[in-house]
This record gives structure tokens, sequence and C-alpha cells, in this order.
């Protein structure tokens, strides 16, 4: 199957499960995607069991789609485009958002899209091996590190696309945004440094020397969004019509995808800072403006569709067994822990100082407001099935991708389907707390 037609089968069906969503279900648009996805990849796998189809062309039209690349960028191999699809979602939501939110809670939203990741990769391979202990298994910590840090980011698109729909108070939304924007860069940059060091090979100058080859990477996306940013929010100064505008901030993501993989730095991260630099122009608040964000609202909308169908489909390429669903249904528990403490930590902090309003039950629904997604599932892809292997031979690879679509899966439709009522139950405590207050 050649490429254009693969393309064209991904639309066609987004669109219609889109549509199906839209017309019959009425979940929020990820959530019924995926479904879409998950109820397609059920069905052939079912049926594949029974006899009835061969999905071998299944499983190649989703091995075909480079699902890895588009997501997570191998830094310095000098392919341009790799993580063109992250970038794109990441561009089109940090636009969309007001920038005095971000500076609002920048302290905040900087120690969870940084400390707060290592502290989730960490943690997670920590509870990870104490409960793989209780049943007798071993394996090393940097393999079970690898597995923290693919599950370290939180999801933006899905975060996002739920918040919007729910009463979660301002503050709240204002962190989630902040947090899931800038996370997904820094945690891919964290896991081609871990694999490295797992490997020993590295495309980056920095090998050896991992601590500076961080900080340059992020660094340099944030000069480099900066920098094009400016530029792209002075073209668009003087544009007078929307289709210019569209055209310049669509020209600004296609030379960051082209640029930052020579540079080694992180496409998303420089995307997000772009983004959030050409989001504050005033030229994006004319009528022409505000077109020009709605087509990118367009944007976000259906590559998020394109990008959970895929992890629905993600599910024909897998091997899946009771023992390895309920490993990985173990580890969610483990994730919300740790998140709540690297969220309790500064919170804690700047609570005795008495310098925040937040009040532990928001903790709680940020907490609950951790969703796992594409970004996690990427990542699983690019790990290499003859490297990393676990004790007694089986791919490290193989494991951790069941494990992620499961939790994924799993987080989007639990934490997803009643993350609205949780942020009611807030609310409402947050008014009796006011009230008696007053």
């Amino acid at each position: 199957m050649d490429t254009f037609t693969i393309v064209t089968f991904v639309v066609v069906f987004t669109a219609v499960a889109a549509w199906a969503n839209d017309r019959f279900l009425r979940l929020p648009s990820a959530i019924g995607v995926m479904l879409a996805g998950v109820v397609v990849a059920g069905s052939a796998l079912a049926a594949d069991a029974f006899g009835w189809i061969d999905d071998t062309k299944a499983i190649e039209l989703v091995n075909a789609l480079h699902f890895d690349t588009l997501l997570v960028a191998g830094y310095g191999s000098g392919a341009s485009g790799q993580g063109v699809l992250l970038g794109l979602l990441l561009f089109a939501a940090a636009m969309q958002i007001e920038p005095s939110a971000m500076t609002r809670r920048l302290g905040f939203i900087i120690w969870l899209a940084t400390i707060g990741v290592i502290l989730t990769a960490v943690g997670t391979a920590l509870g990870f091996r104490m409960l793989l202990s209780f049943g007798g298994y071993t394996t090393s910590f940097l393999n079970l590190l690898i597995f923290g840090t693919v599950l370290a980011p939180t999801d933006p698109v899905a975060a996002l696309s739920l918040l919007r729909r729910t009463s979660a108070p301002v503050r709240v939304r204002e962190v989630i945004a902040g947090e899931s924007l800038f996370n997904d860069g820094v945690s891919i940059i964290l896991f081609l440094f871990v694999l490295a060091i797992a490997t020993g090979g590295t495309h980056s100058p920095f090998e050896g020397r991992w601590l500076l080859g961080f900080v340059v990477e992020t660094g340099g996306a944030i000069t480099i969004g900066l920098l094009l940013g400016l530029i792209g929010r002075t073209l668009i100064g003087t544009a007078r019509q929307a289709a210019v505008i569209v055209l310049v901030t669509l020209a600004i993501v296609l030379v960051i995808a082209v640029v930052t993989p020579l540079l080694y730095v992180s496409c998303p991260v420089t995307c997000v800072v772009a983004g959030l630099v050409i989001g504050r122009s005033p030229a994006l608040l004319s009528r022409e403006g505000v077109l020009a964000t709605g087509f990118w609202g367009v944007v976000e909308q259906s590559l998020t569709a394109i990008l959970f169908l895929m992890i629905g489909l993600e599910l024909l390429a897998v091997e899946l067994s009771w023992s390895a669903v309920a490993w990985s249904l173990s580890v969610i528990p483990i994730l919300l822990v740790v998140r709540f403490l690297a969220l309790a930590i500064p919170w804690g902090v700047v609570r005795m100082l008495g310098r925040t309003t937040i009040s532990i039950e928001e903790i709680a629904l940020m907490t609950w407001c951790g969703l796992r997604g594409g970004v996690s599932i990427a990542m699983c892809i690019a790990l290499p099935v003859s490297i990393v292997v676990l004790d007694g031979g089986t791919p490290l690879r193989s494991q951790a991708l069941v494990a992620t679509i499961i939790i994924v899966i799993s987080s989007i439709l639990l934490q997803g389907l009643t993350v609205e009522r949780f942020a009611r139950w807030v609310q409402r405590r947050t008014d009796r707390r006011a009230a008696a207050a007053s």
C-alpha cells in the first residue's frame, strides 16, 4: 500500500469515527475516536483468533505509518520532519492559550515540566521494582527507569480537550495546560538520554555529559522557539489576510521541524515556545486573526483524532496476555501516587510560606487530570528490540508497549470520563470554604 493510500485510509477512518462520536456517543473527541480505534483493533484481533480474517495487512499498515518518528525525534540524525506531528499539536494548543495564564503559574509549571517529570520517572521505576519483587521477578533498574520515563509525560491534547469541557477552577486549568505543553518535550529529551545510557549509542555530541546535554537541548529549543516566534509575530503583525497569517504560522512550524533535528534540540519544546510567542500577537485579536486561530483549532482536533485512532490500532501490532494486562493495571495506582507527590511537594512548600491559594482538593484534581497518551506509546515504539532486553530474553519494547497501551486506554477512560464529576466536587468544596470564610 502506497503512502498516499495509507494517509487517505487514516483520514477517512478518523473522519467517520469523529462523526459517529459527535452524532451518537457525544464523548470528548479524544476519547470517542480512541474508542473507535480500540473497537476496530479488538474486532480484528477477535476475528483473527477465530480464523475469520488475516490481520497481517492491518499490522503492516500500522507499522508503515512510522508513528514513532512522527512524534519522537532522534536528534542529530539529520532527518528532517521528526517530531513534526507532536510539534503541530503543541503549536496549535500553545497559540490558543492566554499567555498571562502561563506567567501566573510559571514557577509551578516549570517544576512540573522538569523536576516533576524526573520524579515521576524515578518514582514509577522504584514503585514498579517493588511490585515486581513481590512477584519474584527481577530486572535491571535502568530498564525500569526507561519504562518510568516513557510513562512520565501527561498527554497535552487529551488533558486540554477535557478541561475545556469541565468546571475545573481556572488556576487548575492554567497549571495543567502549561505543564502538559512543556513536559512532553522535556520527557522526550530525558527518554533519549536514558536510552543512550542504556544502549551506549547516541548521535548527540554530549555523550557522557548527560546533564549538560539535557540543559543545552532544552535551552536551545527555547532560544530557537523565541527567535522564530518573534519572526512569525513580526510578519503576521503586518498581515491583512487570514490566509497570510495561516501560511506564516504553518511555515514557522515546518522550519522548526527541519532545523531542530540538525541542531540537537527538541522540536516539541521549540514549537511550544514559538506558539506562545506568536499567540501574544495583537494581530490575532482581529477578525482575520480569529479565523487563523480557528484554523489551528481544526488542525489540533484533526491531529488529535488521528493520534488516538493510531493508539487504538497499535493494539494490532502487540501480543496481549492476561498477565501483561494485570501487571499493566497495577502500575496505574503507582503513577497516581507518584504524580500526587510530585505536585504536593512544591505545593506544601509554598503553602507553608503562605504564597498559594490552591487547595489540597485541587492538587488531587491535578493528579487525576494527569492522563497518559500518544507520546508515551511513541516512545515505546522507538525502543530498540535487539539491544534493551529484560531478564529471560524478553524484549523490553514488547512488554513496555503492551503495558503502555493498556495504561493509556485505562487512564483516558477511567480518569477522562470522571474528571468532570471530580471537578464539580472540588468546586463545591471550594465554594463552601469560601462561604464559611465570609
